[in-house]
């Protein structure tokens, strides 16, 4: 075979980038919910920003009057705007230099290899995006309890400790920083998760032993460079996910703090199901109080998101009146299983956050990017050997973050028990 044939960097580069980024970023986009439900825009962006205009009051320059009185003085409307940053994702596939020398002649032979590597790196993707999707925009992953110079870290309690080990938000060999919110690697940085016990809600960690407390949060490695907890910034170097938009309470964000003066309409709705008389009971007087909070607001919700065992304490509600709807009719991504109430899907998600039931206007979510998963080839390669190494890697990425254009039209109904207990999304 003439060398022209072989399997040279610039023709295994385009294989990869024609062949195997579309399917990848497409099953990407899919697997994840609120991704394969909300929009996606790129026009709102300016630089590495979005800038969405908010028309937040209605003019004062109306009102009657009596024959002959003054007219009203002229009001004018008033606008504010939220600025999201994007946020970079990264996932890095490399193969050696020995397994392309055995198949230098054979471009497709040597792509089965990378592809396996790409097919990896897609789950781990999705998994992570889908955590983050749902997150609060802090990076934090599960909180810490009390541990003592070990190597084994205590979570804060259970089944909350449970709840990232069980979604596989934290598995062996994946690399943590352990720290407070504020400065994540405070207590360890870029240690190997060696052993998860979803029993004990522990993980153990390589290295030298530590000391926690309930201060202390376990983080994927390198995800919080930015700091901390400036409400009109960057939170961390993760997207902003839905704990974060339809907040448990007043939270700034989009450079917005509802709890500033004039500024409450940037806040969403919440219902506190531990409150009484409820006592962390689901009800359908709680939903229908919930789904009335936004009406006043304008809203019409679209779809309600929530845990396994939420939906399960949904249906135990409605035994004599479900009306199940088959999926496909309803075009739902990925498998996703649903049935309809009032006109609006009831969706399990095993990613969502336990204990908690969002009722959402998803036309005022947005996911703002740039553009869609890709590979890093602005040299017009896809495939580069690694420097030092022996090795040849490809790297996709993706600019983006969660936004909204309104936020008053959402409400969470948050710590919900199932069958009596804390729910472990089942």
């Amino acid at each position: 075979m003439s060398l022209t044939n072989g399997a040279r960097l610039s023709t295994l580069s385009d294989i990869l980038k024609e062949y195997y980024l579309g399917p990848v970023a497409e099953q990407l986009n899919n697997e994840v919910l609120l991704l394969a439900r909300l929009n996606t825009r790129s026009e709102d962006l300016v630089g590495k920003q979005a800038y969405v205009p908010l028309h937040t009051s209605r003019s004062g320059g109306i009102g009657a009057r009596a024959e002959a009185a003054a007219l009203p003085n002229a009001g004018n409307q008033v606008y504010d705007k939220a600025v999201y940053d994007l946020k970079y994702l990264y996932g890095r596939v490399q193969v050696t230099g020995p397994s392309m020398a055995k198949t230098k002649n054979e471009a497709g032979a040597f792509l089965q290899a990378l592809k396996s590597e790409l097919d990896g790196i897609r789950n781990d993707l999705q998994k992570d995006l889908a955590r983050q999707v749902y997150g609060d925009g802090t990076a934090k992953i599960s909180q810490c309890g009390t541990t003592t110079s070990s190597n084994t870290i205590q979570g804060a309690s259970n089944p909350h400790a449970q709840e990232a080990i069980r979604k596989g938000q934290l598995y062996v060999g994946m690399l943590v920083d352990i720290g407070t919110e504020t400065t994540v690697g405070a207590v360890a940085t870029n240690r190997k998760i060696t052993a998860v016990d979803y029993d004990n809600g522990t993980i153990t960690i390589d290295g030298a032993a530590v000391s926690t407390t309930t201060a202390n949060y376990v983080f994927r490695a390198g995800s919080g460079v930015d700091g901390g907890t400036s409400q009109d910034g960057s939170r961390s170097s993760e997207i902003d996910g839905l704990r974060r938009v339809v907040s448990e309470s007043a939270t700034a964000f989009g450079g917005i703090d509802p709890t500033d003066t004039g500024k409450a309409y940037w806040d969403n709705k919440r219902i506190d199901a531990q409150a009484a008389p409820a006592n962390g009971t689901l009800s359908l007087d709680m939903i229908q109080k919930a789904l009335n909070l936004v009406r006043l607001e304008g809203s019409n919700p679209t779809a309600m998101i929530t845990t396994l065992g939420i939906q399960r304490e949904f249906y135990n509600l409605l035994q004599q009146d479900v009306m199940y709807v088959d999926p496909e009719s309803l075009n739902y991504a990925a498998g996703f299983k649903t049935l309809s109430y009032g006109g609006m899907p009831i969706i399990s998600d095993i990613d969502a956050p336990y204990g908690n039931m969002y009722i959402l206007d998803e036309s005022t979510l947005k996911v703002f990017s740039d553009q869609d998963w890709h590979f890093l080839d602005a040299d017009g390669q896809t495939l580069r050997q690694k420097a030092d190494y022996d090795a040849f890697e490809a790297i996709m990425t993706r600019y983006m973050n969660l936004g909204a254009t309104k936020r008053n039209n959402h409400v969470v109904i948050h710590d919900i028990e199932v069958d009596g207990s804390t729910d472990t999304g089942i």
